[in-house]
């Protein structure tokens, strides 16, 4: 069971490293942040892999650090692009069928099959964590497919779920080929530099009036490039801590036991960021949030009792 326990540790990380982003993403571009964070946590993670020591690379390492990439560049911009233009309501429970993917896109890359109890316990996270994301805004659990019909952005995140669903299985194969360390500092190291060359070519001929900043009008340049510099150097250091330390339980956890299942109880991060909206924020809707936390709940223990 030591593999549930990371992936709990996991899931706390990666709740805290959205809830820091969310917060940044008011004063700082998305391509900035991302970097950002990816750097450092790639930074830290090759601090490690030095200390412990370079791991032997098997044959299919490059490929899949090369995979890993492409695809988590292509899913963060088209996530990013999808937030800015649909309602956060209608667009973020679409990632609650990334569980539901992984078991196909295991299964064919990694050939890693649950049993049929660990399949319901997948379906049942993957449906509690939808209504848990279904809350604000809403007036049927359908709002979201119906929007699919006229709003490219939550197709768009549909598309992103999936992708994020073979992502999971390149980041694995990256770790089976290195080791827990190593593998995924390269993969972020590279995604940061991905990211802040997408930002620099977006910023490229505006770079003196520091853009960087949203929503600020009323400060001078100089007192805005301060706020930035300063909210840019905080949520480095944050999200890159929490990133690492969700890096490593999971890598962990990967190597004891199949990635459906590591994933499923990962995806369990949205309850930490309801019980965090429910106190800071006050929001209601308490009946349904505790309906989608009881169904995954329910689903865990199916999958810790029937792996």
């Amino acid at each position: 069971m030591f593999w549930a326990v990371l992936s709990a540790i996991g899931a706390g990380a990666d709740a805290t490293y959205y809830i820091v982003n969310k917060k940044f993403l008011q004063s700082l571009e998305p391509d900035l942040l991302a970097a950002a964070g990816f750097l450092c946590a790639g930074i830290c993670l090759m601090g490690l892999s030095l200390f412990r020591g370079i791991p032997v690379l098997g044959p299919d390492f490059f490929p899949a650090v090369i995979a890993d990439c492409i695809l988590n560049v292509i899913g963060t911009t088209l996530a990013f692009r999808a937030l800015r233009t649909t309602d956060l309501s209608l667009a973020v429970p679409m990632l609650a069928f990334t569980p539901l993917f992984l078991i196909w896109t295991a299964a064919l890359i990694l050939h890693e099959i649950p049993s049929p109890a660990g399949i319901l316990g997948i379906i049942i996270i993957a449906a509690g964590s939808y209504v848990l994301n279904a809350v604000d805004g809403h007036t049927s659990l359908m709002d979201p497919f119906r929007a699919m019909v006229r709003d490219a952005g939550v197709f768009s995140m549909l598309v992103v779920a999936f992708l994020y669903a073979v992502v999971i299985n390149f980041d694995k194969m990256v770790v089976l080929n290195s080791d827990t360390l190593f593998g995924s500092a390269l993969v972020f190291t590279l995604l940061g530099c991905s990211f802040f060359i997408i930002f620099l070519l977006k910023q490229y001929g505006n770079l003196t009036t520091v853009p960087v900043v949203t929503g600020v009008h009323s400060l001078s340049v100089n007192d805005r490039a301060v706020g930035t510099w300063r909210d840019l150097a905080t949520a480095t250091i944050i999200v890159g801590i929490f990133l690492t330390l969700e890096t490593v339980a999971i890598n962990q956890a990967y190597l004891l036991q199949i990635v459906p299942y590591v994933s499923a109880i990962k995806r369990t991060s949205i309850l930490i960021t309801v019980v965090y909206g429910t106190l800071v924020f006050r929001e209601k809707e308490l009946l349904r949030r505790v309906s989608g936390a009881g169904l995954m709940v329910l689903g865990v223990v199916l999958i810790l009792l029937f792996p």
